[in-house]
């Protein structure tokens, strides 16, 4: 069960990620400015959207999973098994891809991720919120929610399962609609796109490895069903001990 405090992070993130997408339906997606937006995919196909769709899907989960235990008092174990799974295997590789890619872009040539005429059509709090900010809130969810972290091999199979569908994703919109989702991805040859994907697979590993570490540091490491089992009947023949002695 969250704590208050936790509660109180989840309200307020699912009321800025509202915020954020209230804004882009009402103002970015009628904007003739942003044409590409308006084209084969619409928004959904720039993985800034989809990972920023996702946080607000999950603190939305968050506070529903809050409401059902705190107010309602019953167990929402199957809404927080979803959410251990989808924070360590997709949201957070994924935003750490967000972050990492578009201001590593940004910092060599912006032009070819986020040109400065952007800068008048995008508020910079949005920008922030969509590439800077979505690494922070969820190392901030990680240390005050314990999330269970899932087995290396079902975490790792998820994180690169959803790698590949957004490549796929990418590829069709390319054939489909003859033009790049990323601007820099024209400028590739094939053999410099492939390595790209390599870089960007390996990294996303090495990121879902950095939030399981993370979540070693908070919590502890993960107790297998094995470990988990033992304890429990550890705990459960102590307390049966116990209350036999005060019998």
């Amino acid at each position: 069960m969250a704590t208050t405090k936790a509660t109180a992070v989840h309200v307020l993130l699912m009321y800025i990620y509202g915020c954020v997408e209230r804004y882009d339906y009402l103002y970015l997606l009628r904007t003739p400015y942003l044409p590409d937006r308006q084209r084969i995919g619409g928004p959904w196909k720039y993985l800034t959207y989809l990972n920023c769709m996702g946080h607000t899907v999950f603190f939305a989960s968050c506070v529903l999973a809050d409401f059902i235990e705190g107010v309602l008092g019953k167990k929402a174990a199957g809404l927080r098994k979803i959410q251990d799974y989808v924070l360590a295997s997709v949201l957070f590789p994924m935003s750490m891809i967000v972050t990492v890619v578009f201001w590593g872009i940004y910092a060599v040539d912006r032009d070819m991720i986020f040109p400065p005429s952007m800068d008048k059509i995008i508020p910079p709090w949005i920008n922030h919120v969509w590439h800077t900010t979505v690494v922070p809130v969820l190392l901030l969810e990680m240390y005050l929610v314990h999330h269970r972290q899932p087995s290396r091999r079902a975490g790792l199979t998820g994180a690169v399962t959803v790698g590949i569908i957004y490549l796929i994703w990418v590829l069709i919109v390319a054939h489909v609609g003859g033009f790049w989702v990323y601007p820099f991805m024209a400028a590739m040859n094939n053999f410099q796109f492939f390595l790209f994907c390599c870089f960007t697979a390996v990294i996303g590993c090495c990121f879902y490895l950095l939030g399981e570490f993370c979540n070693k540091m908070f919590w502890g490491p993960r107790e297998t069903p094995r470990k988990e089992k033992k304890r429990v009947l550890e705990v459960s023949k102590t307390t049966f001990l116990s209350r036999a002695q005060l019998r």
